[in-house]
């Protein structure tokens, strides 16, 4: 068979492939629709277009969210970081289109770290096995850490003020939409410990390279409690990656150290060290990594902004009766933003 032939059979099999899962996906859409739960065959078809298409069916959903929900004004005054400006928001956005990452100067305020801190050595978390199996809920043990990494529900962590005043706060959500260009659902709230131990469970706790692809398109937040340097787990990104990716690399698994250094710089891949309270915003359609740790430990807070809740089905987060007026009103005032967060008035 010629070279001409085989890449054209090549091709039209891709596109067969392509068409066959673009139909699946919107199969699953309208069935979505209907009960709010993702069909598992319509969630692997979604995964395999981005690799078949490259992202580029991704940016398309991202262009049709753009008409469908546009931006919704925010009031900075009200943040956390009241002083912040529209015009550092546009600079935090351009950023991320270009590299994919951006390091804050901002931290988060030392007192809410220490908060969280405590709430993370008080409250009951999830160890994570080798053999996937669930493990009994165990307060972390900073001296004797039983897996390298130790996870909290959402549920769990939004019973805490602290975790209410981020998840709502409107700096991250203005940054979400100046990235993302529509007013997005917030999906994923998570807070782990990352510990030295078993190599073999690093794939299970992110620590070697990878792309997310639980919805078309994101962007992630992440708050350091504790101080990480190099040797305790800093996040590791590749610059840019979050836009094409080489062919080879377009594999729905983790990758090497080794292989993405063939195909990246140097200066392209990022090791994003910090205090506690450094903040990061993260695409992590683009390769990146925790760092195996080596020494003492690391605890991290994650917030999440996609396009919907279309992708993996994560379970929806109980707002307490207790949660501060203020916060509801957030919610209620912004119903697709928290679509994920089941208010008591909505029973």
């Amino acid at each position: 068979m010629s070279k001409f032939s085989r890449w054209t059979k090549q091709v039209s099999h891709s596109t067969k492939e392509i068409v066959r899962d673009v139909a699946c996906v919107m199969s699953g859409m309208r069935e979505f629709k209907k009960d709010g739960k993702t069909p598992n065959e319509s969630y692997c078809s979604m995964r395999r277009l981005y690799r078949t298409t490259n992202g580029r069916f991704n940016d398309v959903v991202g262009t049709v969210c753009k008409a469908l929900h546009p931006k919704r004004s925010t009031d900075l005054a009200d943040s956390l970081f009241a002083d912040a400006t529209q015009s550092e928001i546009r600079k935090i956005g351009t950023q991320l289109r270009r590299d994919g990452y951006y390091q804050f100067e901002r931290r988060l305020p030392q007192t809410m770290c220490d908060s969280l801190l405590d709430f993370s050595l008080t409250a009951p978390g999830a160890p994570i096995s080798l053999d996937s199996q669930a493990m009994e809920p165990v307060v972390f043990n900073r001296k004797s850490p039983s897996s390298v990494r130790h996870q909290f529900h959402a549920d769990q962590l939004f019973t805490d003020p602290v975790v209410q005043s981020i998840a709502t706060d409107p700096y991250f959500l203005s940054i979400a939409q100046a990235y993302l260009g529509f007013n997005p659902v917030q999906d994923l709230l998570s807070m782990w410990w990352s510990a030295p131990g078993d190599a073999a469970l690093q794939s299970r706790a992110a620590q070697l390279y990878h792309f997310d692809m639980d919805r078309f398109k994101f962007v992630k937040f992440f708050v350091y409690l504790t101080d990480v340097g190099t040797d305790n787990g800093p996040h590791c990104y590749v610059r840019g990656s979050h836009l094409r990716k080489p062919v080879a690399l377009l594999r729905d698994e983790r990758i090497s150290d080794a292989e993405i250094q063939e195909y990246y710089r140097p200066e392209d891949l990022a090791e994003l060290t910090g205090p506690k309270g450094t903040m990061l915003a993260v695409d992590t359609r683009g390769f990146h990594k925790g760092k195996p740790l080596v020494a003492d430990d690391r605890l991290i807070f994650q917030l999440q902004f996609a396009d919907s809740l279309f992708g993996q089905n994560y379970p929806p987060i109980q707002v307490p009766e207790s949660t501060p007026a203020e916060t509801c009103k957030r919610i209620s005032n912004n119903r697709r933003c928290y679509a994920n967060f089941q208010l008591t008035s909505d029973e």
